[in-house]
């Protein structure tokens, strides 16, 4: 067994041009999964459609992967350092790209929803990636290489809402996954011809029972709130699941604190800053995932009903890209800003610029300026708190913990996100009015149900900076005076 230290990551091994090439690699990949996670949010109105008799069921597109990759994420890094994180990460990407094809072909909301699930399982990828950068690069490229493989990610979001709209519209959101999944698989043969095998290996047992509670516990609270309107939320299966989730919940959190190799560490929990960024994160991930669940939407629904009426998946695009383009410009900048007035400043101000972009799409919405004004905003805020996140752990963690710490903000900040589309959906559901078109009558949501899942999310994001300002994680430290005096040391 090898030991926790990396040759390569002290500069012997791998070449410059191919740390080049394997850089190349994972950020493309990384743009990739992006790409297709976000393709699909202009789609979301017209996937619903197709299955008119499952759409109590459409936030699980969303929450089905975030769900499942919250659950899979820990236990896929820990396999990684177990048995080699390039055989860990191939084996992630055959299981994404075997749910990316199954979408493809799906039949039904249920076999969709399955095959996000499926999905999910791949999301382990991301850790692993940077795991692969820290053991076998040069350390004095490793920051810059995580950096730019976590700026792909705007990149693809970038690239998912005008391209994926625009492919979803000019043939269909099948046609998009039959696009990606080969390039996937493509991407697959390319690692597992060009990377090599990470020589770090650690021992340690897997958190099975914690992860199943952890997993059963969200699910079950995921499922009554998407299911209490249609079983009435005072149904004995409605109160049933919520019960069954408390319980799982509580005693997921009682095993953690007993088990050797937790994947929420009630030790790190304890550091306040550690606390306080992660619960940030959960609000993070809801704010965000209930925007982007309802905001198609109401894009698509009917003027008749205070909706803006458009028919075409790229233009819901194009309204949804000044968010995008705004998290390409002020990312980057929250890193460099972070130096100078704290990252934990950062933060807030993210969560602020969140709120104030719920509040600006509250009161405006009525034309393509006003969505773009609050779009703006919301990205903004968006990109220096997902930079922030990531500055804040760094900071609030101890060296040795870093590891552990990152990925238990992942971890929250995807559970808030599995959570926020179902919410935003239980609240719109309350306000479904009937519309009366030639021929038949369908369902659509009035523009109120979204005035109130704006205002739920506003709510939220208010209170994770509430939970930033009064907790205050990374305040008064610096990373980089941390990091020279561990080096010195």
């Amino acid at each position: 067994m090898s030991s926790g230290k990396s040759d390569h990551a002290d500069g012997d091994g791998l070449s410059m041009k191919g740390n080049g090439i394997i850089l190349v690699e994972l950020a493309f990949i990384a743009m990739m999964v992006m790409f297709i996670e976000i393709m699909l949010v202009p789609a979301l109105p017209l996937i619903a459609k197709e299955f008119p008799n499952e759409q109590s069921w459409a936030p699980w597109v969303l929450s089905a992967y975030l769900l499942v990759g919250a659950v899979a994420t820990p236990l896929v890094g820990r396999l990684g350092d177990m048995y080699g994180k390039k055989k860990v990460m191939l084996a992630a990407m055959v299981i994404y790209t075997a749910g990316l094809a199954g979408c493809a072909f799906s039949w039904s909301m249920a076999s969709l929803i399955g095959f996000r699930a499926v999905q999910g399982i791949g999301m382990g990828m991301f850790p692993l990636a940077f795991g692969i950068v820290r053991d076998t690069f040069p350390k004095r490229f490793v920051p810059m290489a995580i950096g730019i493989i976590s700026a792909m990610f705007s990149v693809g979001v970038s690239i998912g809402l005008l391209g994926g709209g625009w492919i979803i519209q000019q043939f269909d959101w099948r046609t998009a996954f039959h696009i990606v999944w080969p390039l996937m698989a493509l991407m697959l043969v390319v690692v597992l011809m060009t990377i090599k095998e990470s020589p770090v290996r650690q021992a340690m047992k897997l958190d099975i029972l914690g992860t199943a509670m952890m997993g059963f516990g969200i699910g079950s609270f995921l499922l009554a709130l998407s299911q209490g309107k249609e079983w009435g939320w005072t149904s004995a299966l409605t109160l049933g699941l919520f019960s069954l989730a408390a319980v799982l919940i509580v005693g997921f959190i009682v095993w953690e604190r007993r088990v050797p190799n937790p994947i929420v560490s009630m030790r790190l929990m304890a550091n306040r800053g550690i606390a306080g960024v992660n619960l940030t994160a959960l609000f993070v991930g809801l704010g965000m995932f209930l925007f982007f669940q309802t905001l198609p939407y109401f894009l698509m629904g009917p003027r008749s009903i205070g909706g803006l009426g458009l028919a075409d998946t790229f233009e819901v695009g194009v309204y949804m890209f000044p968010s995008a383009i705004a998290q390409l410009i002020f990312a980057p900048l929250a890193g460099k800003w972070s130096k100078k007035i704290g990252a934990d400043r950062i933060l807030m101000a993210g969560m602020l610029l969140m709120v104030a972009g719920y509040a600006l799409l509250i009161g405006l919405h009525a034309d393509e300026l006003q969505i773009a004004l609050s779009m703006f905003v919301m990205g903004i805020g968006l990109g220096f708190a997902m930079v922030s996140l990531i500055n804040v752990t760094a900071m609030a963690s101890p060296r040795k913990d870093f590891g552990l710490a990152s990925g238990m903000n992942t971890l929250f900040r995807v559970v808030g996100g599995s959570i926020g589309p179902v919410i935003g959906t239980a609240i719109t559901a309350g306000f479904a009015v009937a519309i009366i078109v030639p021929g038949h009558t369908i369902m659509g949501t009035s523009v109120d149900g979204y005035i109130w899942a704006w205002t739920a999310g506003m709510v939220f994001s208010g209170i994770g900076f509430l939970v930033a300002l009064i907790l205050r994680p990374g305040k008064g430290l610096d990373y980089e005076n941390d990091v020279e005096q561990e080096a010195g040391a």
